[in-house]
């Protein structure tokens, strides 16, 4: 739907819905079933011995036997599978403010279901048993069971805010703000944690940012021929002022989300993430490289137990982007014209951190990030045109 309220093209209503589906491809089913299965795949390892002969020989391909585990691990597809369906929603304002240049306010809504899980274990004994695992499997005599399933949900909702202006006079642009906040339970990779309680796996999507700031400019310089200054100088004066363009892109991100471990040390005992007592955000005031959250709010769960802190319920550090160049174009003859790029990747050398250390049972580092993005990367060309 579009609706101009006033008449004069100015001012447009947009709003929009659909369904969607995501179909699972073709090869979907006999990939999964290649990856790890007996007699359809055997893993074997092969060394060398003391002696000059390795294990491995034409007279003996198979050193192992060539026998299956008694207790294999195998790879599945879910018999009833479903392909994953999105439902999407948008309701948009846009506005023509000045010549050339226009504003739009968007909300975006999107609602999943039937995500798939990739590796969802569903071999393991609904209580956490201390020692040997196989006799409380539920499928025997099968060990791990990693199932591609496709029950997983996520609802986003985006708020979006543009600004472009169209080249005039010799400046274009393109300011782009979007909020978002977006849940679900199905990890990019790996499975939940407890595969009889997807629920508690219900947190921030992975790798999803909340706020994100994206400004993309070009100006060409108003001196030499045919512009606004210095307009009516020599080829020399031309060659030092004239055909020079700026330009670049500026990111302003907030951090990726990410979730706590713990090493479980008894046999049996399924970690992953850990209790939490109270908030272990930091003010922006407080967090350091050292100390990026708190760990004290954290504990390692009683063994056998699973903690209660969310997925991704902390945030790493953010971003601060500006990649900017410089060109400068000319003319060499008539037909041959040459252009000069100068190029800056992170121009200001802005120390853009990775998430932290996340292991609370590594109480020497938990916390503290070792990891940057890249520096400033600086790049030259010549390009000719004829």
């Amino acid at each position: 739907m579009a609706y101009r309220p006033f008449g004069n093209g100015k001012t447009v209503i947009r709003a929009g819905a659909g369904v969607y589906t995501n179909f699972l491809p073709v090869f979907i089913g006999f990939r999964q079933l290649g990856f790890s299965n007996p007699p359809f795949l055997l893993a074997e390892t092969f060394e060398s011995t003391p002696g000059p002969t390795p294990s491995l020989t034409l007279a003996n391909p198979f050193p192992g036997g060539g026998k299956l585990s008694p207790n294999p691990s195998i790879t599945a597809v879910q018999r009833n599978i479903k392909n994953a369906e999105s439902y999407q929603w948008n309701f948009t304002l846009e506005r023509e403010v000045l010549k050339n240049m226009g504003i739009r306010a968007s909300y975006v809504g999107n609602h999943s279901t039937h995500l798939p899980w990739y590796n969802y274990q569903i071999n393991v004994s609904q209580q956490q048993i201390a020692g040997a695992l196989q006799p409380y499997r539920p499928y025997q005599p099968w060990a791990d069971v990693l199932i591609l399933a496709g029950g997983g949900d996520s609802i986003m909702h985006q708020l979006q805010l543009e600004a472009v202006q169209r080249f005039t006079n010799g400046l274009a642009f393109q300011l782009e703000y979007a909020w978002t906040h977006s849940l679900d339970n199905t990890p990019i990779v790996g499975g939940p944690q407890d595969s009889y309680n997807a629920r508690a796996d219900r947190g921030n999507s992975d790798s999803m940012r909340r706020h994100v700031f994206t400004a993309e400019y070009s100006y060409e310089l108003p001196f030499g021929k045919n512009k606004k200054f210095l307009n009516s100088g020599g080829r020399l004066s031309e060659l030092a002022v004239g055909g020079w363009q700026i330009g670049g892109i500026t990111y302003l991100r907030t951090g990726t989300p990410f979730s706590l471990t713990y090493t479980a040390t008894q046999t049996g005992w399924r970690g992953g993430r850990p209790n939490a007592t109270c908030t272990g955000a930091l003010s922006a005031s407080d967090r350091s490289t050292s100390k990026w959250f708190n760990p004290a709010c954290y504990s390692v769960p009683a063994p056998f137990t699973y903690g209660n802190m969310a997925r991704n319920s902390l945030f790493g550090p953010g971003d601060i982007i500006f990649d900017m160049s410089a060109l400068k174009n000319f003319a060499i003859t008539e037909r041959v014209r040459a252009q000069f790029r100068a190029e800056l990747f992170n121009a200001p050398n802005h120390a853009n951190f990775g998430n932290p250390a996340t292991n609370i049972s590594t109480t020497s580092s938990v916390g503290t990030i070792s990891s940057a993005g890249d520096p400033r990367q600086v790049q030259f060309g010549l390009k000719f045109l004829f």
